[in-house]
């Protein structure tokens, strides 16, 4: 067993639900300082800067990415401890070990094994909080962070190189209706129908222009809310809907072409979360792309933190797969994990010069 995978299996064992990590936190910086890493904790994140070697130019950095926070739990584990961090059939499991506390310990080793003396550039390790909910993670020390080039945010992609990701559209359509006893429909109006109605309508949406690396704009329902008992007409009725958004349909346009379709009224949560692509050209995806096993570059299927640093070119790449994401029986295989921790150090060497050894137990 590697040094890396031992380092993610006592990250795995100490559980860490949004909004409760300050344990995590508090052994990873201290593991980090352990090794000569001068970490700091910032709310409940630990930052590293690394700054270049005399002559680096000051303008070129590169952030590495990732968060330790985990959803929770939840229901239907056949595993009897959820967070035992057990190494068995080649995969560590736990809650965590494969979104995203994989990338969190390849990144870790990074920091400690690279040669600071060597690096033409600045060296930012953020590893965060609050990814899986938002809040006081990357969304807040972006801000602050010192200047640098390129960034690569780590999450499940089997190592694939992904520089782009969809938007995120979370929104609601209100269905009113009016109510009466469900033996006389004739004198009410059946808001949980009209919802039928705009369900269908949605669905029948056309998104057809598809991004190259992104592919399609996608527009759904989710979940529909509506009723109070049995014997009455439903006056009022909700659809949930999620929308994945592209250049060519952004959030904005899934809402307008939303409210063209459906009788009910559309209520936004949340449209921030627009699509970010990265020119495949960029330096840092033909580095990253050098550096990674499999050597394919393609979307990323959900939203991370590279929202929040997309005033440069970046990549989302980690170990894991996006199906062990929030799944029971999370697990990550031991060859993805140390093959992260080969492939970041590739990507470093590629773009700031310096080498990395592997770090010792």
């Amino acid at each position: 067993m590697s040094a890396v995978v031992d380092l993610l299996r006592s990250l795995v064992r100490i559980p860490s639900p949004s909004g409760g990590e300050e344990a995590v936190r508090d052994a990873v910086a201290a593991w980090l300082v352990a090794h000569g890493v001068p970490a700091q904790v910032v709310g409940r994140n630990v930052l590293v800067v690394l700054e270049g070697a005399a002559g680096a130019d000051p303008a070129r950095g590169l952030l590495f990415c990732s968060h330790y926070d985990t959803v929770p739990v939840g229901p239907g584990w056949t595993r009897s401890d959820p967070v035992d961090g057990a190494l068995e059939a080649g995969r560590v499991w736990g809650r965590g070990s494969n979104d995203a506390k994989a990338s969190i310990a390849a990144m870790m080793a990074l920091a400690a094994g690279v040669d600071r003396t060597r690096l033409r550039g600045r060296l930012v390790f953020a590893l965060v909080c609050d990814e899986e909910t938002g809040g006081q993670g990357l969304e807040m020390l972006a801000p602050t962070l010192p200047r640098f080039s390129a960034s690569v945010v780590g999450e499940p992609t089997e190592l694939d190189v992904c520089p782009g990701q969809r938007g995120l559209l979370r929104a609601y359509v209100h269905e009113t209706g009016r109510s009466c006893h469900a033996s006389r429909p004739w004198e009410g109006v059946n808001a949980v129908e009209a919802a039928a109605r705009d369900v269908l309508a949605i669905s029948r949406l056309s998104l057809p222009d598809a991004h190259p690396l992104l592919g399609k704009a996608t527009l759904v329902s989710t979940m529909i809310a509506g009723g109070t008992k049995p014997n009455v007409l439903p006056g009022a009725a909700t659809v949930t809907l999620d929308g994945r958004s592209t250049p060519a349909y952004d959030n904005d346009r899934l809402v307008a072409l939303l409210e063209g379709v459906v009788e009910g009224k559309v209520e936004v949560k949340s449209r921030r979360f627009q699509p970010v692509v990265t020119d495949p050209s960029a330096e840092i995806v033909t580095v990253a792309r050098a550096a990674s096993p499999t050597g394919r570059v393609r979307g990323f299927g959900g939203v991370s933190d590279l929202f929040f640093v997309r005033h440069v070119p970046g990549v989302v790449m980690g170990p894991g797969t996006s199906a062990a994401s929030h799944a029971p029986d999370e697990g990550v295989a031991v060859e993805q994990v140390d093959a992260a921790a080969r492939a970041y150090a590739g990507i470093v060497e590629r773009y700031l010069g310096a080498p990395v050894t592997e770090i010792a137990r």
